[in-house]
């Protein structure tokens, strides 16, 4: 028998390590009559195989946990979970007892920009296993340094075109026109995007026709509208929309859009706190809101770490922002009306999204933070974890290979010290991420290093 301590994001853990030596044999149970010869040469030909043991599997799909269970891995994929003794594992399999742990899927991060290697690795040393990064093309983003990582482990990252742009194109193509917006819509699609992304500053009456040509493009619109036309884009047929806190005049009632107008102008806490104290969370326009997101199957990703970032620094200790103490004040005042539009939402059944908008947020713990938030909100711990795995992969057209625990997934995996479902902030006391079947930790100097079972 081996133990082997893992170490990633902010825990560490023991396993201990043994071999099954028993052709086929059944951990715990009798051999059940079949070939075991036979499902050793075809289900596992030549594959180095392990049966993760005596773990809670949190697998993603917003069922209950089910202790004492068993995750078989071969080959980078899932071949088969049970509970313990139900598991058929071949001669030479490493048996990885991980008594006390919990295992949920990887995370994924559905707004970050990460630009290095060693963006990519903060955020897979908190747990996330794959990341959407709408902001460059693929062949900008390599030759900022994403390819040639060797072996080191790396998140999944999904990319679309360059986002478009209706100002000067700093964060994306610039386009003087809505017909140009279509032709680049048109443009990506056939370069093999997996999604377009819009940004705020792209007019309002472009949306209709922009989202009318992703559809028939079949490929999905994300819109970032902060500001205004959140709503016209969703009734358009955006398949994602964000963030939550969306400073949209056609929110709020009719009566409070003029008010708010000259205060929203500048964006910012100050806005997102007028916009709040101005939003009825149960009124009729956020209805409406809800009617758009439920017809069009579109999700919502709230985004509310960024949104927060005032409420989160400590003046005279921490690096602020440059957001005045009466704009925080108000902000932090208004905050409760977030959390209500957060459970109105859910409440209707709208499925939502996890991202941190990294870098505006630190790596991977914007993450965190954006979860803390929706269990604040009053999200059960449950579907937050769903949020954060089987949403986003729906989202991204991922779910056949990830974002659950299921047989036939890759196998991306965490291994957490404690329990997600009594505190969303276990989600981060991971002892182990598991990438293609391949564990890995963090060292003590801060390197990613192979875990190696044997």
């Amino acid at each position: 028998m081996t133990e082997v301590r893992g170490t990633g994001g902010t825990g560490s853990g023991l396993v201990t390590v043994t071999r099954v030596v028993a052709v086929a044999a059944l951990l715990g149970a009798p051999t059940p009559p079949r070939d075991a010869a036979g499902l050793d040469q075809e289900l596992f030909p030549g594959l180095r195989t392990e049966l993760f043991v005596n773990a809670t599997v949190i697998d993603g799909r917003g069922g209950p946990p089910r202790p004492s269970s068993s995750v078989l891995v071969s080959g980078g994929r899932i071949r088969a979970v049970g509970t313990e003794g139900s598991l058929l594992a071949p001669e030479g399999t490493i048996v990885v007892d991980l008594s006390g742990s919990y295992v949920v899927p990887g995370f994924i991060d559905v707004q970050a920009s990460p630009r290095t290697s060693d963006d990519l690795h903060a955020l897979l040393a908190y747990g996330i296993t794959g990341v959407r990064d709408g902001a460059l093309p693929l062949d900008v983003f390599e030759a900022r340094g994403r390819g040639g990582f060797g072996d080191d482990p790396v998140p999944a990252v999904h990319i679309g075109g360059p986002v478009l742009d209706a100002g000067d194109g700093a964060r994306g193509v610039p386009l003087s026109s809505e017909a140009a917006a279509i032709a680049e819509v048109e443009r990506q699609a056939q370069a093999g995007a997996e999604f377009i992304s819009i940004s705020a500053n792209v007019p309002a009456e472009w949306l209709v026709g922009v989202a009318r040509a992703a559809r028939r493009s079949d490929v999905p619109l994300w819109t970032d509208r902060e500001g205004g036309g959140w709503l016209l884009a969703l009734r358009a047929g955006a398949a994602v929309a964000s963030p939550l806190v969306s400073g949209d005049p056609e929110l709020l009632p009719e009566g409070e859009r003029g008010a708010f107008g000259a205060l929203g102008a500048g964006g910012g806490p100050g806005a997102h706190a007028a916009w709040l104290e101005r939003l009825e969370a149960h009124g009729p326009e956020v209805d409406r809101a809800v009617t758009a997101l439920l017809s069009n199957d579109a999700a919502l990703a709230p985004l509310l770490a960024s949104t927060a970032v005032p409420l989160d620094c400590i003046p005279d200790i921490a690096a602020c922002p440059p957001v005045t103490n009466a704009d925080r004040a108000a902000l932090r005042a208004a905050w409760p009306q977030a959390q209500a539009l957060v459970r109105t939402l859910h409440g209707h059944g709208v499925r939502m999204l996890v991202g941190s908008d990294a870098p505006r947020t630190d790596w991977g713990v914007g993450f965190h933070r954006e979860m803390q938030l929706l269990a604040e909100a009053g999200i059960p711990e449950l579907e937050v974890i769903g949020m954060a795995t089987r949403n986003a992969a729906i989202a991204l057209g991922q779910l056949h290979e990830r974002g659950t625990i299921e047989t036939g997934k890759r196998a991306d995996f965490l291994v957490l010290e404690a329990n997600p479902l009594a505190d969303i902030g276990n989600a981060s006391r991971i002892s182990l991420v598991v990438i293609e079947g391949r564990a890995w930790s963090v060292g003590p100097n801060g390197a990613w290093e192979r875990v190696r079972f044997n």
